[in-house]
């Protein structure tokens, strides 16, 4: 009979391996298009860079997490350690910058022409790979403090088995774990508010688009917008994936930093529900990018033919 911990193994398993499977799907598919027409959109270069952001959070994230919870013996060393936990952050980063990016796209997509964003209409499409790179350059030089703190001793907790990764290997007494904790607060906290306010934009927009359309009579342009409402949707629905499942994550580490001790079950719970958004998002992305079921129901034709 399985034990508790081994059943939870399986689960982290199978969640982490359909979640990096559909991300390299969706990654691949764009990558795909792109070599066969020489161009692609801006919001398929956001989607892409969200697969492969989500995928490095599932690679260096969930699977460290699985083999500690089958309580697999850990080989690597404490730089090993220190490199694993450097792009699980990363990537949980990249991934929170790219859905805030895609929301905030998408708004000034659908925005009036007469309102305030009317004029970014023109130029956001050109700002989006200077975003990406600004992405990155910000998360490599916040998250490089992790080769430089002091991590928990060695006999702090069971870390005899597996590899203990993440912010939790950190010293939570040190006066530098709070300085990056609190960096990483007021980052997150910046991009769920814009996130937030971006989608509720985009809510109102439905709504009355929504009112708008009940008076229009033409059946192809009501199809045309039909489609960038359905992708809209969409993405309100991607964000709200992503803070249900990464609103609690900051409550339980301000717990465990409170009251100065691990507790497993809390622990077990954050990197579960860390875990899930990746994992959906390649769901609610097929629905986002136009090209990927058109891309799959030609080669479905093809083979029937």
């Amino acid at each position: 009979m399985m034990t508790y911990g081994e059943i939870m193994g399986i689960i982290y398993m199978q969640v982490t391996g359909v979640g990096f499977l559909w991300n390299c799907v969706i990654l691949f598919l764009n990558i795909y298009n792109f070599l066969i027409t020489h161009r692609t959109k801006p919001k398929n270069l956001i989607i892409t860079h969200l697969a492969f952001s989500n995928a490095i959070f599932l690679l260096f994230g969930g699977i460290p997490s699985a083999t500690r919870i089958l309580r697999v013996k850990c080989l690597l060393e404490e730089l090993g350690i220190r490199i694993i936990t450097y792009w699980q952050i990363i990537g949980r980063g990249l991934s929170l910058d790219s859905t805030c990016l895609l929301s905030a796209f998408q708004a000034i997509t659908i925005s009036p022409n007469n309102s305030r964003w009317a004029q970014l209409k023109i130029r956001a499409p050109k700002c989006i790979t200077q975003c990406i790179l600004l992405f990155w350059v910000f998360n490599l030089l916040l998250n490089v403090m992790i080769f430089f703190l002091q991590i928990n001793p060695p006999n702090s907790t069971d870390s005899k088995y597996g590899c203990n990764t993440g912010y939790r290997i950190l010293d939570i007494n040190n006066e530098n774990y709070v300085k990056l904790r609190i960096f990483a607060f007021v980052h997150d906290s910046l991009f769920l508010c814009f996130m937030t306010c971006s989608s509720v934009y985009m809510v109102i927009i439905l709504y009355r688009h929504k009112r708008h359309v009940n008076h229009i009579h033409n059946n192809s342009r009501s199809i045309k917008i039909s489609t960038e409402t359905r992708a809209t949707q969409a993405i309100v629905l991607l964000v709200s994936t992503f803070v249900l499942f990464n609103v609690f994550s900051p409550i339980f580490m301000l717990y465990m930093s409170y009251f100065k001790y691990s507790v497993t079950w809390i622990i077990q719970t954050s990197v579960f529900l860390s875990l899930g958004y990746p994992t959906l998002s390649p769901f609610l992305l097929i629905s986002v990018d136009k090209q990927i079921p058109r891309f799959v129901l030609c080669k479905e034709l093809k083979f029937r033919v």
